[in-house]
């Protein structure tokens, strides 16, 4: 039999033609692989720190003052000035009526400096008591609630303090009355001033030169 004429002789003859062009295009036809395309870098992160700020702002810390409370010192500031107006009330009610001496006299012509009197000492009630005031001396009664008598020999009196009840006998050159509520009666005085609260001064004989301030001070004779 020719070939031409077996069925399966062709067949192979026509599958021969693949084989080859199958065998060529594995030993020189082989390409080398693409690489796979690079992905794109991710974008920047628009809040990182590297020189970029989050539009986004935090809220303001807010900060809160404690204040001082005002007990702490009011209290003491308080107790302290009461304290010291007390204090203060008690020197000037019983310190500043006082016996000042008063100042001497120098008589004209050169003559000798006359010395003052020694004066009362103040204190608080206390009976009747004498003080003699000579010629150019001076002497000045103060304290609370005192009764005194001064014979006067042409000096200067002096009386302060509160309540004090002073009788002055003689002829005095000067009469000066401060304080409160003080009574005083002069049988003579050549001037009386008063000054203060509520003070008294009766004088019995003369015209004395008189002065007066304060309120309800009364000079009157008697």
């Amino acid at each position: 039999m020719e070939p031409t004429g077996d069925p399966e002789a062709r067949i192979r003859d026509l599958e021969r033609p693949l084989a080859d062009q199958a065998s060529a295009g594995e030993l020189g036809g082989s390409t080398v692989p693409v690489p796979p395309y690079p992905y794109p870098a991710p974008p920047p992160d628009p809040y990182a720190t590297s020189g970029y700020q989050s539009p986004y702002y935090s809220a303001p810390q807010q900060v809160v003052h404690k204040r001082a409370n005002p007990a702490v010192w009011l209290i003491p500031l308080i107790a302290g000035l009461v304290i010291l107006g007390g204090v203060i009330g008690v020197v000037v009610y019983f310190v500043g009526g006082d016996s000042v001496p008063g100042r001497p006299n120098v008589s004209g012509g050169g003559g000798t400096v006359a010395g003052p009197s020694m004066p009362a000492v103040p204190g608080i009630g206390g009976g009747d008591q004498v003080v003699t005031v000579e010629a150019g001396g001076s002497l000045s009664i103060g304290g609370v609630d005192r009764t005194q008598t001064v014979i006067c020999n042409q000096g200067t009196v002096s009386i302060s303090g509160m309540n004090n009840t002073i009788e002055v006998q003689g002829s005095c050159a000067e009469v000066s009355v401060s304080g409160m509520e003080n009574k005083l009666t002069v049988e003579s005085a050549g001037s009386i001033s008063v000054s203060g609260f509520d003070n008294t001064v009766t004088y019995r004989t003369g015209e004395p030169t008189t002065s007066q301030s304060g309120s309800g001070n009364v000079i009157e004779r008697g």
